[in-house]
Formats: structure tokens, sequence, C-alpha cells
């Protein structure tokens, strides 16, 4: 199943990606499905992001001159600026206030913008900061992500961003192996993957890099603690990018939204 599928997207859509283990990935993945389905896409972030290789990138101050991202056939990445001197790479771009972006997809320039809304430090996992994530309050949809390689790793810097944020949400503490159990729980917790989440928008939660059998075992897993400690999962997904896999997670009906 695609993943444009699995959310499932319509015409007009604002889908804003926190955590970590595959943000990035999944917005370009999103941008190439909307494209082939005859949709404008427009990519960009409310934080810091390195340009995406394979889009065209504009930088401009979309509040003054919205209009100035169009130029480019989408889809397209935009941003306000760039950052003078990026940590970890090359090259980065500032992003926009929620405010901004809310008022630029209201003017429906884009069908559909994906907006990467908060960092990880190429992390597989994390627990948001106090200001984050800075998710526009026009969002249709929040897709959490976090990656099955945190699995069975350690609680600690080298696998997680913020592992003390991690401990605070779960019973684990600094140090102690990383549990399914654990993932679930930062995922559906108002401290973790809802954090930010507008009460309108359709949350769904995608645990990455599920690569092989056991890997897809285990991310089911972390789904069913996730599903059954909050009513706003109506259904999470299991994905590898690498291995072009996408599947649902269902549920259970009776702890479904109306």
């Amino acid at each position: 199943m695609r993943l444009s599928e699995a959310l499932p997207l319509g015409d007009r859509e604002l889908v804003a990606f926190v955590g970590a283990g595959g943000k990035k990935t999944a917005m370009g993945r999103l941008a190439a499905e909307g494209t082939e389905r005859g949709y404008d896409v427009g990519y960009t972030t409310t934080t810091r992001m390195p340009p995406p290789p394979d889009l065209p990138l504009t930088v401009a101050d979309v509040e003054a001159s919205p209009y100035a991202v169009a130029e480019d056939e989408p889809p397209a990445a935009f941003a306000a600026s760039w950052v003078a001197d990026p940590e970890r790479v090359d090259r980065k771009v500032e992003g926009f206030d929620p405010d901004a972006l809310d008022d630029f997809f209201a003017r429906g320039i884009f069908d559909w913008l994906v907006v990467k809304a908060d960092g990880a430090r190429r992390r597989e996992f994390k627990a948001p900061g106090p200001d984050e994530p800075a998710v526009p309050d026009r969002a249709t949809h929040v897709v959490p992500v976090a990656s099955v390689a945190a699995v069975g790793d350690l609680l600690d810097e080298a696998t997680v961003h913020r592992p003390e944020r991690v401990a605070a949400i779960t019973d684990l503490a600094v140090g102690d192996a990383i549990t399914p159990e654990a993932v679930g729980a930062v995922l559906a917790s108002p401290d973790g993957g809802l954090k930010g989440a507008p009460d309108a928008a359709t949350v769904t939660p995608v645990v990455n890099k599920a690569d092989t059998p056991e890997r897809r075992e285990t991310a089911r897993a972390v789904l069913d603690h996730a599903i059954g400690r909050t009513d706003r999962f109506d259904r999470g997904l299991v994905t590898s990018f690498e291995r072009d896999v996408c599947l649902p997670v269902e549920g259970r009906p009776s702890r479904r939204r109306a």
C-alpha cells in the first residue's frame, strides 16, 4: 500500500511530521506520490532542515511574496533563509513559523503541504523538547514517526534524542534497554507523539525501518501498545521505505473516534 493511501490523504492536506527515524524520507515519498496523483505538493519546515536532494528549493519570505515558491514545477521545497553555520551538514535552511504556514496553506498554492515540524539530530527515536513540535494549527494530519531499530538499544544519546524526556514518559531509566512498550508509550503520549497535534487533525503513528520480518513483528507490537493507549489513533503504519513496505495496523473499533 502507498503511504498516501494508507494515511489516507485527500485533495487538500497539510501533513506535519514529528519524531525520529524517517521523517524526511516519508515526506519525500508523499511528494512523489502526490505528484503522481496529479497534486501540486510543497515541502517545507517549521524548524531547520537540509535542502531535500531531489526537489528544487526556493528561499523566500512567503508572507511578503507567497507566490514566489510557485515558480518551480512542483513538487518543490521552500524555506525562509539559509542557516549561516549549520551543524552536522554542509547546508541547512530555516523554515517558517506555524502561523505563516497556516496562512500560506489557506492560499491554496499547493494541494498538499508536507511539513517537518521538529528535529531529531539523526537519532532513531525521540520525545519532544519544551518548545517542540511546531505544528501548524491547520494541519489535517500529524504523523509521529519512530524507528523500530531503536528497540533493544539503550536509552542513551547515541540512539535517542532527549533520552531523559523519554524516561519521563515511560517506565525506563536512562541506560535501560528500549522496549516496544516504551516506544508505543511515547508515540501515544500527550508529551510525546501527540504533543501539539490539533484536535481536528488525524494522527497516524508510523514505525519505520521494519526492514525484516522480525522487525515488522516488533513494529506491530509497538503500534499495538500505542493504539491501546489513546483514542486519537484509528490505525498505525509499519513501514520500510528501503524495502517499499507500508502495512496498516488497525485500531480496535471500540477505540475509534466518532
